[in-house]
């Protein structure tokens, strides 16, 4: 079965669950070697959001599902709990990249900005609803948001750049048309 441009969809998914499982071999290990117990960026949060900017919102949420549910095998609390706050997200971002133009890259970067209040919202209410705690929000905010947020606006572009030419050059699909 072929999906757009002749393109299979399925060699996609399987080049992102491939990328999503190197992300999260790096974050888990030379990202929290070199953090240590300090906030550290979210790649796979910032490869979702690349994506489904570049992708649109029914591939963005099915690569932020794919790449949530790996991040719940590797790390998560509960199975779903990351798959969903990824999911959402990159349907809100595949959404509004209808609206901008994808050479920009100031609308890139607003967009990697909101997303990643949104998905840590996700985490924290997600966290308070299933495991209660008594966090200031305002805390979590200062602390958590504005601290990934500046490590996901310095790491977008790049990644951006680096997986926009990919999917110009038809990387993702490995297997032959």
């Amino acid at each position: 079965m072929k999906g757009l441009n002749g393109k299979k969809p399925f060699s996609f998914y399987l080049s992102v669950c491939l990328l999503s499982i190197l992300i999260l071999l790096i974050e888990g290990s030379l990202l929290a070697l070199f953090f240590g117990g300090a906030v550290m960026p979210d790649l796979l949060l910032v490869m979702v959001i690349c994506l489904a900017f570049i992708q649109g919102e029914q591939k963005g949420m099915v690569l932020g599902l794919l790449a949530g549910l790996l991040q719940d095998l590797f790390f998560g609390p509960a199975i779903g709990f990351f798959g969903l706050a990824k999911m959402v997200t990159a349907y809100l971002v595949g959404l509004a990249s209808r609206e901008i133009y994808k050479d920009q890259l100031i609308g890139l970067m607003v967009i990697v900005f909101i997303a990643t209040f949104v998905h840590e919202f996700i985490i924290l209410f997600l966290g308070l609803l299933f495991w209660g705690g008594t966090g200031s929000f305002f805390y979590l905010l200062d602390i958590l948001f504005l601290e990934k947020t500046v490590y996901h606006l310095l790491l977008a572009v790049p990644v951006y750049l680096l997986l926009h030419r990919a999917e110009r050059h038809g990387f993702f699909y490995i297997f032959p048309k």
